[in-house]
């Protein structure tokens, strides 16, 4: 008889399951395995499940190049791509076409494989359903083996993990005091705040002083913002909100790049839009931006929109670290795949 797993550091699903000390762990390991180039298989005959409910790049290659690096097979799961559709909302009648439900589909695929990785973006109608990360939780309820975070409504903590090893690479193993930046800018659809949020608490619980740049509509929720706060507060640094990009850009060490929808985008879809596309559509980072700042290097988790986003200049000039940043993911999710079973 198989058992969901109770305690949350059994899976990684967000940052706040688990403490500094174990975060600095996991840092530390994939510094150390990235430095080996470690490819030894010790996760021989282990099998990882990797279910995409949303499109993947480096997500999917990462994992997959991990998991062969340490001797484990993968298995990818696309719901309507090869296997049925499936049902994740709770007590719906299914008589439409999605065929199976989340619930017995997880319960299945836990009797087959060793970990679960998820992968599953804001729904973009219920706030405080993707705020509360609904359909990553159910997942986690209905599992009986490790789940990993792949990305969801809430938080992306194996982009954190990347975006924290970079930091460390960018100031030799110590960002404390270090300005980080968060810099909301356009782009022509409404993305979800997962990495944002995510991106904001790694570089408070690193000890750097962070600054959220964004325009007054943008502002991410006060539930994640007083959180990061307590992070930045316990670890020595201190949080900042900003609506004058140039203000913030000033003396920073470290701009983050990273489009996201206003609050707005669940009530209000069009007027979302118009904020997001025209009434803000200047706050592109550019070179004369990033003059402003104490010779920052430039961070975006990718995919990114050229001369939206992002200048060309800025992207292909040296201060751009955002290739180095998709290759830590290969790294982190090494040491989190290796804790997870154990083997760290």
């Amino acid at each position: 008889m198989t058992t969901t797993l109770t305690d949350r550091t059994a899976h990684f699903i967000h940052l706040s399951d688990r403490d500094d000390s174990d975060l600095r762990d996991l840092l530390r390991n994939a510094r150390t395995l990235k430095a080996d180039d470690f490819r030894e298989p010790v996760a021989a005959g282990k099998t990882i499940g990797l279910i995409f409910l949303n499109p993947s790049l480096r997500t999917r290659i990462s994992f997959e190049t991990a998991a062969v690096h340490l001797g484990a097979g993968t298995s990818i799961i696309q719901p309507g791509q090869g296997v049925w559709t499936f049902e994740t909302r709770t007590g719906v009648v299914m008589d439409g076409d999605r065929t199976e439900h989340l619930k017995e589909a997880v319960q299945v695929i836990s009797r087959y494989v060793d970990i679960i990785g998820v992968r599953a973006f804001a729904g973009m109608k219920d706030l405080d359903e993707d705020l509360e990360d609904r359909l990553l939780e159910d997942i986690v309820r209905y599992a009986t083996v490790p789940v990993i975070n792949m990305e969801s409504a809430r938080e992306h903590p194996c982009q954190a993990l990347a975006d924290g090893l970079t930091m460390l690479e960018r100031f030799e193993g110590h960002p404390e005091g270090r300005k980080f930046v968060l810099s909301w800018a356009p782009h022509p659809k409404p993305l979800p705040m997962a990495v944002p949020n995510s991106a904001l608490e790694i570089a408070a619980r690193l000890g750097m002083d962070v600054t959220l740049a964004c325009p007054p509509e943008m502002k991410l929720p006060d539930s994640v913002l007083d959180q990061v706060q307590l992070h930045a507060v316990h670890n020595g640094g201190q949080l900042h909100v900003e609506h004058d990009q140039k203000a913030a850009f000033r003396d920073a060490d470290i701009i983050y790049g990273k489009s996201w929808a206003a609050p707005l985008a669940y009530q209000d879809p069009s007027a979302e839009n118009e904020l997001r596309t025209t009434t803000y559509g200047n706050w592109t980072i550019d070179t004369k931006r990033m003059s402003l700042t104490n010779g920052a290097a430039f961070m975006h988790c990718l995919p990114v929109r050229r001369n939206v986003v992002v200048t060309d200049k800025v992207l292909d000039g040296p201060g751009a670290i955002h290739v180095d940043q998709a290759e830590n993911r290969l790294h982190v999710q090494k040491a989190v795949l290796m804790k997870l079973m154990g083997l760290q």
